[in-house]
This record gives C-alpha cells, structure tokens and sequence, in this order.
C-alpha cells in the first residue's frame, strides 16, 4: 500500500508552531502531530480511524490539551 491524499498543515497552537500531516493508507486515515522545528521535531500526538476530519478533530484536541 502507498499512502494517498497526503496533507501537511502548519498551525500555532499556544506558543507553538505544531505540523499536522494526514494520509490515507488502504482504507484507514492517519494523522499525526509534531512541533515544527526542522530536524528536531517532537511527535506530540497520533490517531487513526475511517475519516480524515475525525482523526485530525481528535489529534488537535490532544495537541492543545498539552500545550496550555
């Protein structure tokens, strides 16, 4: 399997610059969520499931969970 429709969006969260990158991958949608910070960044959260807006509601409410 390849990874389809690859989506990478940047955002601040806090004080933070916060890199979320979705895919499909056969019939599931990953995304997952790291500090933007070249060569040095720090997964912060993940999620998969059927549909690519849950997954990355869900991501993005963990990520600003941690950052507060």
């Amino acid at each position: 399997m390849k990874p389809e429709k690859y989506v990478r969006k940047t955002e601040t969260i806090g004080s933070r610059n916060v890199a979320f990158v979705s895919y499909k991958l056969g019939d599931r949608y990953l995304c997952k969520a790291e500090i933007d910070i070249p060569g040095a960044g720090a997964r912060l959260a993940s999620a998969e499931g059927p549909d690519r807006k849950a997954v990355e509601k869900e991501v993005r409410s963990r990520v600003q969970e941690l950052i507060r």
